[in-house]
């Protein structure tokens, strides 16, 4: 019969894997000696929904660096890249193993340099991807930032032994050299919005002096991103002192965001030609994006005169982006 009492100078392994879903944590001591010479396999899926992870054509790099060899009885020495970092065991009664291991696994990433190599590294094509011939040891699984349309996602770096076992979550104190199926690992992305801009293009047809020299013609732009069914409201203007072209920037607007913007003020005597309720989605311009006049998203507004007389120019609320990325008023500077 199999002793699976574990001893002190054993691993710690996933006892606390439910609780910290981002951490593979190293193994426990299994009755069985490891076969260090045996080949290993890992899968890699993403997981969460809703996220353009699993797009075709997205591929996410999973660079894996070995960070120590283990012997037989499941003991790690640091290899020669990743000299001083500390592998060594954690008790399975101590309270603060998964933290241990995740503030490890930062301390390995901060080893790494341009002279550091990954042994491997595991392309996911819609999500999944998998590597087999991998030695035994302990890694260090350090997964880049992708950058898709309309999103940026980051991942915690994390340490994962191969091979591994189940003892705490089944009882079953085997060893596991291939991490596939039920046994995969799970990426968990950090998403974060990509931004981009929206061109309000004005043609003043004719241009009516007698009513003074400014004409202000005012927009709302009603914006609403991807994952959220609030919308957020700017406000714009554009003056004119005589018939032309204009147009105003809105910028830092999330990507993939739907867009309405409507001219709710045409002026004291103008009147709008063009349509009106226009709609754009706006498109990424940060990030290294490629942006010229056809890329950025944009949308035309027409007037000319409508034989009013009235005088008259509209007025803008002095509205700026403060600090949170939220519209916030201020008063206007006094005129001396």
């Amino acid at each position: 019969m199999m002793n699976k009492r574990l001893k002190q100078g054993s691993t710690f392994l996933l006892a606390l894997a439910l609780a910290f879903p981002l951490l593979t944590l190293p193994g426990a001591r299994a009755a069985n000696a490891i076969k260090t010479d045996r080949k290993c396999s890992v899968a890699f899926n993403v997981s969460g929904e809703d996220n353009e992870l699993t797009a075709d054509g997205t591929n996410i790099k999973v660079n894996l660096y070995k960070v120590a060899d283990v012997d037989v009885s499941g003991n790690y020495t640091a290899t020669k890249d990743f000299t001083g970092l500390d592998v060594s065991s954690v008790r399975a009664d101590n309270n603060d193993a998964a933290s241990k291991w995740a503030e490890r696994a930062k301390k390995a990433k901060e080893k790494l340099s341009d002279s550091v190599k990954p042994v491997d590294t595991v392309t996911l094509t819609g999500g999944i991807g998998n590597k087999d011939g991998l030695d035994t040891g302990l890694y260090l699984v350090d997964t880049p930032e992708v950058v898709t349309t309309n999103y940026t996602y980051t991942f915690t770096p994390y340490l994962v032994s191969l091979p591994t076992n189940n003892y705490y979550s089944s009882g079953n104190d085997d060893w596991i050299y291939d991490l596939i199926a039920t046994n995969a690992i799970g990426l968990k992305p950090e998403e974060h919005a990509r931004y981009g801009d929206l061109v309000i293009n004005k043609t003043l047809a004719n241009h009516n002096a007698t009513t003074g020299k400014k004409a202000t013609f005012v927009f709302q732009i009603d914006i609403t991103p991807l994952k959220s069914d609030k919308t957020e409201t700017r406000i714009e203007s554009l003056d004119f002192e005589a018939a032309g072209n204009s147009s105003v920037t809105i910028t830092k607007i999330p990507a993939g965001a739907a867009v309405t913007v409507k001219e709710v003020y045409s002026g004291a005597s103008y009147k709008l030609t063009s349509a009106n309720d226009q709609k754009a989605k706006i498109v990424a311009t940060d990030r290294g994006a490629k942006v010229d006049s056809t890329s950025v998203s944009s949308v035309s507004f027409t007037n000319d005169i409508d034989n009013n007389m009235n005088g008259g120019y509209g007025v803008k609320n002095n509205f700026k982006l403060n600090e949170n990325g939220q519209y916030q008023y201020t008063e206007p500077a006094e005129k001396n």
